[in-house]
């Protein structure tokens, strides 16, 4: 799709010119710090240690901030070479969209057919060509099949395709994209690659924001590596030079592409371990209404009923104060199964936690031994600022300690965790990378003896990925600690995990 016949092709994408920003007016920081830099046709890709600014230059080169939060204290932005403070809304869009992290935040409609109409409706465009469009771009980027399904039902990938394929059909000439991968396996991250290498070639541009670079090595015109203040610290890297790269790409804390720098985990016997957490003949649906979950055997007759079956007559056993890594492809039920753990999904067969039945607990009572952080970290802050998330954890769960010891353990966990800067910002102000770390932080100070954990590194750069698992190891050591995450990275979980289990066809199969 194209836009604007007056788009000049030969000017930049963005152009940044002496940018200053900061989340509060009378704030100190600047997290924009006097930033000036080009971004050419083409696709680009931005990467960075935590903390460089990479999530803001989005929301600021969007124009979402600071229309929606922060200080710009100067200096300008352009896409296409119009400054965008003189741009409305519609006309901004037709630059520049943004594809966020969480593309469900986007949906306004209830399937991808409602949405698109909803997007066509927006721009105006008649409602007799809308259906002929939406065939048209439906088939080029292989989405019929998404079409008439809920948005419920769909995949993380899956979401991300169909929002991906809204932003191609309403013509926006850039797409800005931040972390795509962070919640998608890697089949549907190279079913994304595919598309953006169609769209690439129908003539739109990307602007993409990654701790990654071995996806985009293939494609990408341009890679570039943000420091501190939003500046740019190395520009120009590409799939031909990379290697010459190396030195400087684990000093920012970065993953050199195609090497897995984790340490090498020896495999160890955990058969005859206590078991803390184990499933005996489970089973579970995508539907969380009790009565289905009993009559899946009845409903696996009919195709349709039997793709609602998730996993089927399981049984597996967590080893106590070891850490357990679950795998398995987007939309294969790794998260619905940590909700049935919670007591919050229905399944079949038994679920127990030392032993005991999970049903013979009262939630509030459940809770107390079982923390979880959620896929999306933001759905589960309870506090308006950064440091008070900590405090509220400690007061919850150590109602002994004083004021001025929770205080010094709130600020200790902060620097450990990089994010001592931000103890006054509200928590929807960070990156969902910071938002990651804040939450695990914060079911850190519960002291639960079980930890569910819900791809507990992604948007997090190499440095903050070692960061969060060396904390989990040891409090696994120190605290006999129970971990099960949820990861898409093979290599993390092999290089951390006691013991793997991997979904697959709808069971649930120990690899270690």
């Amino acid at each position: 799709m194209k836009t604007d016949s007056h788009v000049i092709e030969d000017v930049p994408v963005l152009e940044l010119k002496n940018v200053v920003f900061r989340y509060f007016k009378d704030g100190k920081r600047n997290i924009l710090d006097h930033t000036s830099f080009v971004i050419h046709k083409g696709i680009s890709v931005i990467t960075g240690a935590s903390g460089s600014g990479k999530s803001t230059l989005a929301a600021v080169a969007s124009g979402l901030y600071p229309e929606n939060g922060g200080y710009l204290a100067s200096g300008d932005i352009f896409l296409y070479g119009q400054n965008l403070r003189r741009l409305n809304a519609q006309k901004r869009a037709s630059y520049l969209t943004v594809l966020f992290q969480n593309p469900q935040l986007q949906f306004c409609m209830d399937t991808l057919r409602h949405e698109m109409e909803f997007c066509l409706e927006n721009i105006c465009v008649p409602q007799a060509e809308m259906s002929g469009r939406i065939k048209a771009v439906s088939a080029q980027l292989h989405l019929d099949s998404l079409l008439d399904q809920s948005f419920q039902t769909l995949s993380g990938g899956e979401k991300q395709r169909a929002e991906l394929g809204c932003l191609f059909l309403i013509g926006s000439k850039c797409i800005l994209m931040d972390e795509p991968f962070a919640n998608i396996d890697e089949d549907e991250s190279w079913r994304l690659i595919d598309m953006i290498t169609f769209m690439a070639k129908a003539g739109n541009d990307f602007v993409i924001i990654d701790h990654r670079m071995d996806y985009w090595l293939s494609m990408a015109d341009e890679i570039l590596i943000l420091k501190e203040g939003g500046h740019i610290l190395q520009r120009g890297i590409t799939r031909e030079n990379y290697q010459d790269y190396a030195a400087l790409i684990r000093q920012e804390g970065l993953c050199f592409p195609s090497v897995s720098d984790y340490p090498q985990k020896e495999e160890e016997a955990a058969d005859g371990q206590d078991a803390v957490l184990s499933f005996q003949h489970l089973s579970v649906c995508r539907s969380s209404k009790k009565k289905s979950v009993h009559s899946w055997q009845k409903r696996e007759k009919n195709e349709q009923n039997a793709d609602d079956v998730l996993l089927k007559d399981v049984s597996a056993a967590f080893p106590k104060g070891k850490m357990s890594a679950v795998l398995g492809p987007s939309g294969a039920g790794k998260t619905t199964l940590f909700l049935a753990v919670l007591g919050v999904h229905a399944y079949t067969g038994e679920i127990s936690l030392d032993g005991v039945s999970i049903s013979a607990y009262k939630q509030k009572d459940l809770y107390r031994h079982i923390g979880i952080v959620f896929q999306n970290p933001a759905n589960q802050f309870v506090a308006q600022k950064v440091k008070d998330e900590v405090l509220a954890g400690l007061a919850i769960w150590h109602p002994e300690m004083s004021d001025e010891k929770k205080e010094e353990w709130a600020r200790k966990m902060l620097k450990e965790y990089g994010l001592e800067h931000y103890s006054r910002f509200s928590p929807y102000m960070l990156s969902q990378g910071q938002q990651r770390r804040l939450a695990v932080l914060s079911v850190l100070a519960g002291g639960q003896q079980v930890l569910l954990l819900d791809e507990p590194t992604y948007g997090q750069d190499f440095r903050s990925t070692m960061a969060i698992m060396n904390q989990l190891s040891q409090k696994i050591k120190n605290d006999n600690l129970t971990v099960i995450m949820i990861t898409h990275d093979r290599q993390l979980a092999l290089a951390y995990a006691d013991r793997i289990y991997e979904i697959e066809n709808k069971a649930l199969i120990q690899r270690r």
